[in-house]
């Protein structure tokens, strides 16, 4: 089955210049819990147990790859700093060449939209719609376990994003996905223009300063229903006062939208956040030079 992400699909008869051009969505997290952390004897030993609902949204970076016939990987993007070796496009394709002994050598060029930084997923998604693109180029027919099992060594976002799923529970590391379907929800989003370090923010959170409540189940029961008051009421996210302690600009947003009325959560580890909407509306902004936003909506 052909992924709903790919826009184009052209296959030459000896495979070299066989190329293909795949969207790459970004994320939002309308929950997210910090559980602990993995122990030393664990295999993810350093990382935070979390639990999570994400959402799959309709802004996106493009990824084209072509296959050439010298076995290097060429990688290009239209921001210079994104051609370098933790590149996850390139990570990417280098793992997939390794597990499934692919001779060939691909160019790929990185269309980037997506902030980096913001807490929105794009390099996550970036080394998921690469899979995808090069699954879909080689006919390598992987089924969804083989390419979790490529997922999960590559990010903690990656294989929400192989789910190629609307919205999912997410567990572990955040390899555990449990896919599920809900109503369209609409965003306006705001990235401060700052890049966050999802590191820094992990290790400045304080696991005993965080309040443990669980509600997964009534925010995924209100998702499925489309009950966007409920939804508003358990919307969370554990990660938001350690990055507005980090990045002053969070707090500030926030606190200048709620004197409007309007409720704005943190993604991920930030610095983006965003505001559930029922239609497209003027929102009150002082300036717009000091930070982008955009509209996006369920996809």
């Amino acid at each position: 089955m052909v992924s709903q992400l790919i826009v184009s699909l052209k296959k030459s008869s000896s495979i070299y210049g066989s190329r293909v051009k795949i969207l790459s969505p970004a994320k939002l997290n309308l929950y997210l819990n910090i559980l602990g952390k993995y122990p030393n004897n664990s295999k993810f030993f350093g990382y935070h147990k979390i639990e999570s609902i994400i959402e799959r949204i309709s802004f996106f970076d493009e990824i084209y790859i072509e296959v050439k016939r010298k076995a290097d990987i060429a990688l290009y993007s239209n921001n210079k700093y994104l051609v370098a070796e933790n590149n996850l496009c390139l990570k990417a394709v280098k793992l997939i060449k390794k597990i499934y002994k692919i001779p060939y050598g691909f160019k790929i060029f990185l269309k980037k939209n997506i902030p980096v930084g913001a807490g929105l997923g794009g390099g996550s998604s970036n080394a998921a719609s690469t899979l995808l693109g090069i699954n879909a180029l080689l006919n390598l027919k992987l089924s969804l376990a083989e390419l979790y099992n490529c997922g999960q060594s590559l990010g903690s976002d990656v294989n929400f994003f192989l789910s190629q799923s609307p919205f999912a529970v997410v567990r572990g590391r955040g390899e555990k996905i449990e896919p599920f379907c809900g109503k369209i929800l609409q965003h306006f989003i705001i990235w401060p223009k700052i890049n966050l370090s999802t590191a820094a923010v992990y290790e400045t959170f304080n696991m005993k300063l965080t309040k443990f409540l669980s509600n997964v189940n009534i925010l995924k029961y209100a998702i499925t229903k489309g009950d966007l008051s409920l939804v508003q009421k358990n919307l969370y996210n554990a990660l938001e006062k350690t990055a507005s302690f980090i990045c002053r600009p969070i707090k500030d947003i926030k606190a200048y939208f709620e004197k409007k009325g309007f409720h704005f959560l943190l993604t991920g580890s930030g610095s983006a956040l965003f505001c559930i909407i029922e239609k497209k509306v003027k929102f009150p902004l002082a300036t717009t030079s000091d930070f982008k936003f955009f509209y996006a909506k369920t996809f």
